[in-house]
């Protein structure tokens, strides 16, 4: 009989122990932005490739000349098609190459405004008249 009234008592003050809660407070701080130091890759120069466009008729000519200047008649070519394959995907590179400047610009618009403001007016010219996208007329993408 006394452990029937003694458990319901210490079962009564253990949940009251539990009842009272505090209030939480949230503090938020601003935290800064670390600058992005991120220097915008320069603009490649490329090397100048000679093309030599062989036919049935000039094939005699080219070969010569070859020898003339004692260079290997090795020959690398291209159908008219595939020479327009490679054209294209050269100007996919140079369009992602192109969204991928514009992406690290974007970031550090975002990461650091105040210091951007002058030179965003001349990336973005520079951008525009430079590095637009091209595109294909046949391209079906």
């Amino acid at each position: 009989m006394q452990n029937a009234l003694i458990l319901p008592i210490l079962t009564i003050f253990l949940i009251s122990g539990c009842a009272s809660t505090k209030s939480l407070e949230i503090f938020t701080k601003e935290v800064e932005r670390m600058p992005l130091d991120l220097e915008l890759p320069p603009v490649e120069t490329l090397e100048k490739v000679n093309l030599i466009i062989i036919t049935s008729d000039n094939q005699d000519e080219v070969f010569a000349k070859l020898k003339e200047q004692n260079i290997d008649p090795v020959l690398f070519a291209y159908t008219d098609e595939d020479w327009e394959l490679v054209t294209k995907n050269n100007v996919r590179m140079r369009n992602q190459i192109i969204k991928l400047r514009a992406i690290i610009e974007a970031y550090k618009v975002y990461y650091e405004p105040e210091e951007q403001v002058g030179k965003e007016k001349n990336s973005n010219k520079l951008l525009n008249s430079e590095f637009e996208p091209k595109n294909f007329k046949k391209d079906k993408d």
